[in-house]
């Protein structure tokens, strides 16, 4: 019973009821009685002594509960439960709040989307914790993102980034979201520990199918000292499911990088979300602008989804933002309606021309076709601006100004040109190797594959055709890879398809072999810090230090054999044509499809270091190009960043990233080059790495205008999980799948679940209740004493004896 009481001590106090009732007694005491004749007629009637009487004992009994009211009330009497006082936290409690911040966020119940009503609950949450709680919040998205890593005190500045969360954007990876918040909780030192989600009832976030994810996850609630609980709060209760929705999906370009009137391809999925048939009309933008003749309406299967197909060339150079909007006015989600793609339109690419056989006349080189190739059509500036060397003559300095090179059937190059071309591959340029009678296991080896640009394709030895007669060689049609090459095999007609092949090289695909150890060059190291460079490109070591991916075989011929395959080396790409670029071996160069190849060819090596299209998470690198001397430098044709700066020395710079919704960030801007690499060709190319892409859209990056070039800009997109794009609502099978093993609680209210996490600590004090009765006692009190006082021997006594 004491343990209901706060000071169950001062109810010693409650021996003081005895006072009243010892003055009522001795009130009581006898006196002396005169008889006298007159006093009959004013004694009162036995209906009125029993009202005094009944009066007297009820004035008795509110004294006494007066004491016992305000004794009770200092002894501060309680009950367990929030039913008087609401329900809230006790204190030492550790929160991480979970927003999430998908597509499906953005669907409105008329008067406020999903996303703003998570802000608010979450907010109003807040309110129900104590002084000594802490807070962290993450924003879930398709990565999530700590907002709060380290859990707050501070509530109000807690709700101020609550309130501050960018609108809804992407998808939703719950599960990853979970865990970070575990990670969270495994450090701190609360007595409660809970995870609280502010979501709606969409089922891709969740993942409740993937059971191994799952059993980890219960793996992970069991390393903190004290279990975590998981609340989900749905926001949009009154909301149904949705019964359609036109989405539009990921923007792919057949390059990211191309030149004036040089026409790009876009392909785009638009899903269907919706039990019948839906007619859409989509629009392409540039620049925010439609474009004229740009429009289709196709036709989209119910819960289905249809490939579309757009061509454009770009007449402008710069970075300009293609889009593809769907025109649709009662969609249940805006968000998804419209996708964009970043392009850099150049004047023209630079690209080096290695020669493998020297020879007099120039129509015996092994770099003939590709130099006709790449000639501009009388009257018009070339696409493709090409310098042709011998490989006997090759220099390192000869890849400073290009942004990507074609090795013609090379058989031998210095080791210097070996070490130079892997580090001219790793900053993002692009090389193809076409091979030829030069091209032996051991020379291949020794000029690409020894220094880690391919480690793993290996020339087995050359091959040939069998007789005309007896087996044409040909492109393997259902072998090429979608992307670049798609206009390639998109018709049997196709000229590239008829392409007849009389030798190519086996090739083999094995394990990366050890590369040796670079020896670098002690004029490289660093003037001021006598520091000898990390490699070739700083963005590189600091992004991808070790980034050469497995070789993938774009095509192949009807032998089965590769004809074309594709390594990533750091930020580079490398194609291996395992067939000559000239008529030795094919007759490719003839056909109508070798010109257009080969463009598609040498842009698609040459975007990879673009990185303009990302996705989430991934940071945007921004290069700039800045000459140091008096005197300006031409503008270095093929580079996909036009910038350029004259300078007297590198100087400190910052440049602006601006995120969808406006919020600008400054990034400084840190040197590429190596102090030899200066030296040698006067340019100091720099760079700056953005890494805040926590939302799907489109960033701008400008540079201020100073007095030696004008303001600069750029463009890059952000790409989200397009898997958000299915609205498919939580089954009753998928939530008994998440409450499995008690992993996740679902709450209809920020009411109930109160009530359910603060229930064992919330308490109702009885004091505030009772000093109310005790003023009203008091008051009942004096109403009685004076009625007593007045009315107890008057004209009612007199009356009622009448």
């Amino acid at each position: 019973m004491f343990q209901f009481f706060m000071n169950p001590w001062l109810l010693i106090s409650l021996a003081g009821i005895g006072l009243p009732i010892a003055a009522h007694l001795l009130s009581r005491r006898r006196f002396d009685v005169v008889e006298w004749a007159a006093m009959q007629f004013l004694n009162p009637s036995k209906k009125t002594r029993r009202r005094l009487k009944l009066e007297e004992l009820l004035l008795l009994l509110l004294r006494i509960g007066l004491i016992a009211l305000i004794v009770l009330s200092v002894a501060r009497p309680w009950l367990p439960g929030g039913w008087l006082s609401g329900y809230y936290s006790a204190g030492s409690r550790t929160v991480v709040v979970v927003v999430d911040g998908s597509n499906s966020m953005s669907r409105t119940d008329g008067a406020n989307s999903m996303h703003q009503n998570a802000i608010r609950r979450a907010s109003e949450f807040l309110h129900t914790l104590g002084t000594d709680d802490n807070v962290a919040l993450i924003d879930a998205r398709d990565e999530p993102r700590a907002v709060i890593e380290s859990p707050l005190r501070d509530l109000p500045l807690v709700e101020q980034e609550i309130r501050r969360l960018p609108p809804p954007g992407g998808s939703c990876g719950m599960l990853t979201a979970l865990e970070k918040a575990l990670a969270i909780l495994g450090r701190s030192s609360a007595s409660a520990r809970e995870v609280v989600v502010f979501t709606d009832r969409q089922a891709i976030s969740w993942k409740s199918d993937n059971e191994a994810a799952w059993l980890r996850f219960d793996d992970l609630v069991k390393f903190p000292a004290v279990r975590p609980s998981v609340w989900v709060v749905d926001v949009a209760p009154q909301l149904g499911p949705v019964t359609r929705n036109i989405s539009v999906g990921r923007l792919e370009l057949s390059r990211e990088m191309t030149v004036p009137d040089f026409p790009v391809r876009l392909q785009v999925a638009i899903h269907n979300e919706s039990n019948t048939e839906a007619q859409v009309p989509l629009r392409l933008l540039l620049d925010g602008q439609p474009l004229a003749g740009k429009l289709q309406s196709p036709s989209i299967p119910a819960r289905g989804e249809s490939v579309i197909e757009f061509e454009h060339a770009l007449r402008t150079e710069g970075t300009h933002i293609l889009s593809v909007a769907a025109e649709m006015s009662d969609d249940a989600v805006a968000v998804d309606n419209v996708s964009h793609a970043a392009i850099h339109v150049a004047e023209s690419l630079d690209v080096l021309l290695v020669n493998g056989t020297p020879a007099a006349l120039p129509a015996e080189r092994d770099s003939f076709f590709a130099e006709l190739a790449f000639a501009p059509p009388e009257g018009k500036p070339p696409w493709v601006k090409t310098q042709m060397i011998e490989a006997a003559d090759l220099k390192p300095a000869d890849f400073q100004t290009v942004s990507a090179a074609i090795f013609c059937n090379v058989g031998t190059i210095s080791p210097d040109v070996v070490t130079t071309l892997k580090a001219f591959v790793t900053a993002g340029n692009g090389l193809i190797i076409a091979c030829g009678p030069h091209t032996t296991p051991e020379s291949f080896q020794a000029c690409f594959g020894n220094s880690g640009l391919v480690p793993q394709i290996q020339i087995v030895r050359t091959r040939e055709a069998p007789p005309r007669a007896e087996q044409i060689i040909h492109v393997a049609p259902l072998s090429l890879q979608p992307g670049w090459l798609d206009r390639f095999g998109s018709d049997p007609a196709r000229s590239f398809l008829k392409a007849t092949f009389e030798a190519w090289c086996l090739t083999k695909i094995g394990p990366a072999a050890m590369p040796p150890a670079a020896v670098a060059n002690v004029d490289d190291a660093d003037p001021k810090t006598k520091q000898l460079p990390l490699g070739g490109n700083a963005i590189a070591d600091r992004l991808a230090p070790s980034a050469t991916s497995a070789p993938q075989v774009l095509v192949t011929l009807s032998t089965g054999d590769p004809l074309l395959l594709e390594s990533r080396c750091g930020d580079g790409f490398v194609l291996v044509m395992t067939t000559t670029m000239d008529r030795n071996w094919n007759d490719l160069p003839t056909r109508s499809d070798f010109v257009p190849f080969l463009h598609e060819a040498v842009f698609h090596v040459a975007s990879s270091r673009s990185h303009r299209n990302v996705d989430f998470g991934e940071p945007l690198i921004a290069r700039l190009q800045q000459t140091i001397g008096t005197n300006p430098a031409p503008e270095p044709i093929g580079s996909d960043q036009p910038e350029l700066r004259s300078v007297t020395e590198p100087a400190d710079e910052f440049v602006t990233f601006v995120a969808p919704g406006g919020m600008a960030s400054e990034v400084r801007v840190v040197a590429e080059n190596t102090h030899a690499e200066v030296k040698t060709t006067g340019r100091h190319d720099a760079s700056a790495v953005f890494k805040n892409t926590f939302a799907p859209g489109v960033y701008a990056m400008a540079r201020e205008a100073e007095p030696a070039f004008p303001e600069q800009v750029d463009a890059f997109v952000v790409n989200y999980d397009h898997s958000e794009d299915d609205l498919t609502q939580l089954t009753d099978d998928d939530r008994a799948r998440l409450v499995t093993n008690d992993r996740v609680r679902f709450s209809s209210s920020l009411e109930d679940l109160a009530k359910r996490m603060y229930g064992a600590e919330s308490v109702a004090e009885l004091w505030a209740v009772l000093l109310t009765l005790f003023l009203l006692f008091l008051v009942a009190e004096l109403f009685l004493t004076r009625r007593a006082i007045r009315k107890g021997y008057g004209n009612d006594a007199l009356n009622a004896s009448s």
